[in-house]
């Protein structure tokens, strides 16, 4: 049977799609017919009748195969690649690499050759080949392999072709190192090299040089991801300075990382570039970030933008952003507009917990010299606000304040307005309005004799009944105390209405018995065992060292035998919670 010919055409179609074939493989003609840079072009140039074939191969067989046509598509162009790349160097070595004296033409189109199907390797051996045959190539030339480089993140590629330029006696000047240092710059950049880079920022700026778009855009991204925003911001501002104009992607490579770091300054700035220049429609996380980074800065305007967009994108606008403009509003003083606000929420059904507050009392409480004046600040700006809405003037509001003065340990001053403001205004207390109270008696030595008077007016003219956390504040306090006794009267109490103290609590009753050596730190650490609670060794240490040194309060001896022989159970039953009563008064348990 006789084999039909095959076109020239055709025969280099099935040598770069890599088929073997004993009619191409023994008929070199193509190489004696035409020169060197045409061969190198039409290896790396397939005609499109060769592109057709593969096309129509490749949808046949994903077809058959039932793969994705384009991850088919893709292997093949990597295989057709790898299959020019080794002709290419087949033709290298054959034609080129003998000679001591090529043709510059013919190393010029093995270079653009390489370039073309993304070869650095291959450039690499090129430029080798020109510098040994004393052809020095030209900036653009090296340009061309440095952006390739770049583009596919060799940093170690980049340094070999400046070593080249050096060795081939190019001449240190800023037109001919300009594209060296910025593919430098843009591919350290883009391999998150952030130092690396800044150094090479550096140099430029000492030489004169100003970064191109894509290597100060690099740079800027690559610092802001490691938190260094404000060195990135500056960099922006040179940069604009240099007349570079930065597209949409800048910004919102700032915008992101400014919200992982909560960068007040970067995220505002690239907002209203994104927003109002660049009309790009965020994600609503980008959204919620910002309004955690306006509520922090008090950037009550930031935060009014977000909700508009966020209203004219559709999105419900739920508690939480409503709370972020509030908490804005109070970390910048503005009272008035922020009382307005939360009374606003109020009649939608927001805001009526104490947890949209918090924020307040922390501003208040912030600089403690400065909360009584802030808090009457704060209380005349409510008194103006609930003339226009009245929902702001409620027991929350009024429990944030008292809160305030007394985490503020102005507990007499918290005691006072208390009793004013709730009267004055006919607003009822309720049980957090005790506890925020009683909390600020609690701290720094503890102040019992407001927590008692705390404690009455809520028994006696309020009628309200002691919660375990009511119970537990009060243990706290007495055993602040030089006489801690009453800590066991509210614990007996509390345990009398079935309620177990928590873990805190047990632990504040160990570590005040074990500093005097009192036996009863023993018991409560086996009651907490009984209760299921974790008796962690640095609890059993400091009681085992407590009752190993020191004088305690009945005695020196370790076994307490100078103690009175009751001693606190720990139980919770009668005939024990009456011996305790016979001990400290008839009148220990009347609060």
């Amino acid at each position: 049977m006789r084999i039909p010919l095959l076109s020239k055409i055709q025969r280099h179609s099935l040598q770069v799609r890599g088929y073997a074939s004993p009619l191409v493989d023994e008929d070199s003609s193509l190489s004696h017919e035409l020169d060197i840079p045409k061969q190198v072009h039409q290896l790396v140039n397939p005609s499109n009748y060769s592109k057709i074939n593969l096309a129509r191969d490749i949808s046949q067989s994903a077809r058959l195969e039932k793969r994705d046509i384009g991850e088919k598509m893709e292997g093949a162009i990597r295989t057709e690649k790898d299959a020019v790349h080794r002709r290419l160097d087949d033709l290298l070595d054959r034609e080129l690499m003998p000679k001591d004296n090529p043709a510059e033409a013919d190393l010029v189109a093995f270079l653009e050759g390489y370039h073309s199907i993304g070869s650095t390797l291959g450039c690499i051996k090129v430029l080798r080949k020109m510098r040994e045959c004393d052809i020095t190539p030209t900036p653009p030339q090296y340009a061309m392999v440095l952006n390739l480089a770049c583009g596919k993140y060799q940093v170690r590629t980049i340094y070999t072709v400046a070593e080249e330029m050096r060795l081939a006696g190019l001449e240190d000047t800023n037109e001919n190192y300009e594209s060296f240092f910025n593919s430098l710059l843009t591919c350290l950049g883009n391999c998150n090299q952030s130092e690396m880079a800044y150094a090479v920022y550096t140099e430029m700026r000492e030489r004169g040089l100003t970064p191109r778009h894509q290597g100060s855009h690099s740079i800027i991204v690559s610092l802001a991801k490691i938190g260094e925003i404000d060195l990135a911001l500056q960099i922006l501002q040179e940069s604009v300075g240099s007349s570079i104009t930065f597209d949409w992607k800048t910004y919102m490579g700032i915008l992101v990382n400014a919200s992982f770091y909560m960068h007040h300054k970067a995220y505002k700035l690239a907002f209203d570039q994104l927003t109002t220049v660049f009309g790009v429609q965020l994600t609503k996380g980008d959204y919620d970030y910002g309004l955690s980074i306006a509520s922090k800065a008090g950037d009550y305007k930031l935060a009014t933008s977000i909700l508009e967009s966020l209203g004219r994108l559709g999105y419900p606008i739920r508690e939480r952003e409503y709370e972020a403009l509030f908490d804005s509003l109070i970390v910048s003083k503005k009272w008035e507009t922020a009382f307005k606000v939360v009374g606003n929420m109020r009649q939608t059904g927001y805001g009526k917990t104490s947890r949209t507050l918090r924020t307040l009392v922390r501003e208040l409480t912030a600089k403690p010299a400065q909360t009584e004046r802030l808090v009457a600040e704060a209380y005349e700006a409510m008194l103006e606000t609930s003339s226009t809405v009245p929902a702001i003037l409620d027991t929350s509001t009024l429990n944030a304040l008292v809160l305030s003065l007394a985490l503020s340990v102005r507990v007499e001053a918290a005691f006072t307005r208390m009793n004013e403001w709730f009267d004055k205004h006919s607003v009822k207390r309720n049980i957090e309005t005790y506890e925020g109270l009683l909390t600020g008696c609690g701290k720094s030595k503890g102040n019992k004799t407001v927590a008692e008077k705390t404690l009455g007016m809520m028994l006696d003219v309020d009628k309200l009944e002691p919660t375990k956390e009511i119970y537990e504040l009060m243990i706290r306090v007495s055993l602040k105390q030089f006489n801690y006794e009453d800590a066991f009267v509210y614990l007996e109490s509390m345990k009398a209405q079935k309620m177990a103290p928590g873990w805190p609590t047990y632990a504040s009753i160990v570590r005040r018995c074990a500093n005097v050596r009192d036996p009863r730190a023993k018991v409560a650490l086996d009651e907490m065992r009984e209760l299921g609670y974790t008796v962690t060794s640095a609890l059993e240490n400091y009681v085992a060292f407590n009752y190993k040194s020191g004088k305690g309060a009945y005695g020196d001896n370790d076994d307490g035998s100078d103690m009175p022989e009751h001693s606190w159970s720990g139980k919770a039953d009668k005939d024990k919670t009456a011996t305790l009563k016979d001990i400290l008064g008839a009148d220990a348990f009347k609060l």
